[in-house]
């Protein structure tokens, strides 16, 4: 899970990134979406967050980085089709996202896992 710099008690961040991780069924929520479930602002989202010093894009990076590694483990599903349920429309675009990520690409991660 995603740990801010300065956390409270739970976090906020923390509890965003647990809500996009959990609701990830649904794709990866926008921040529209997700100020609507916490009924806030999308603005007042952004503030506390800032507060946190993270970014509603790392924490979106950082559950769909979760979700990819979690997804390559269980097997199951082509690499393409993780990358389409993680809201990538294009596999080189995933595949550059995971590499980031983790160092190496999906399919190097996925044989050694």
């Amino acid at each position: 899970m995603f740990i801010g710099t300065k956390a409270r008690e739970e976090g906020f961040a923390n509890k965003i990134n647990r809500h996009l991780i959990a609701n990830a069924y649904l794709g990866i929520l926008s921040l529209e979406e997700i100020a609507a479930n916490f009924n806030i602002s999308p603005r007042t989202l952004q503030r506390r967050l800032k507060d946190e010093e993270v970014s509603f894009q790392q924490l979106t990076d950082n559950a769909r980085q979760y979700l990819a590694v979690q997804a390559l483990k269980q097997g199951g599903h082509a690499i393409k089709e993780i990358a389409w349920m993680l809201g990538y429309n294009e596999l080189s675009a995933f595949s550059r996202a995971f590499k980031r990520w983790t160092g190496i690409s999906p399919d190097a991660y996925r044989f050694q896992a």
